[in-house]
């Protein structure tokens, strides 16, 4: 009776086990998701898709771009991104690259490098920029990934360039 008892505890544990881990990603297969999901965005920023870049936040997103003031909800980040494209700014390509993927539960969070080139209203060459960014995902009930924290920052020293401008200017 003990024997039994113990292998249908044991085979209760292994079922359990099984269905709870389905679901579950590798880290490798979640880089390679969200590598995806980054391709997917960066083509809709180009296009000037706003309505499908918007659709991989959650509804109460934080976006904390370099110069620029933190977006906190959905409609904030629109609206910022609403600006910029008021202003003639307009994204011509856009590559992430994918450094590091971390898991905690629902959250995975993402360390890379972007490079990216923009137009601006008013210029006749388009600045191109590269950086780093940090991007928190949260793992959705359907097992969608959505953006819950976004950062970045150029590697571009703003400072570095007008010290070389003044140094020029010294000569």
């Amino acid at each position: 009776m003990k024997k039994t008892s113990l292998t249908s505890v044991c085979l209760l544990a292994a079922f359990l086990f099984a269905v709870n881990n389905a679901g579950a990603q590798t880290k490798d297969e979640l880089k390679i998701k969200i590598e995806k999901l980054n391709k997917e965005m960066g083509d809709a920023m180009v296009s000037g898709n706003s309505e499908k870049s918007l659709s991989f936040y959650t509804k109460d997103a934080i976006s904390m771009p370099n110069f620029g003031p933190m977006s906190e909800g959905i409609e904030a980040i629109k609206k910022a991104s609403d600006e910029m494209m008021k202003k003639g700014s307009k994204v011509t390509s856009f590559e992430a690259t994918t450094l590091e993927v971390k898991t905690y539960g629902n959250i995975i969070t993402e360390i890379g490098t972007y490079k990216v080139s923009m137009t601006m209203a008013g210029k006749t060459d388009p600045m191109q920029d590269m950086g780093k960014y940090l991007t928190i995902w949260e793992k959705q009930k359907d097992g969608s990934l959505k953006i819950k924290v976004e950062i970045w920052n150029t590697d571009n020293n703003p400072m570095a360039k007008m010290d070389k401008m003044e140094d020029m200017e010294k000569k």
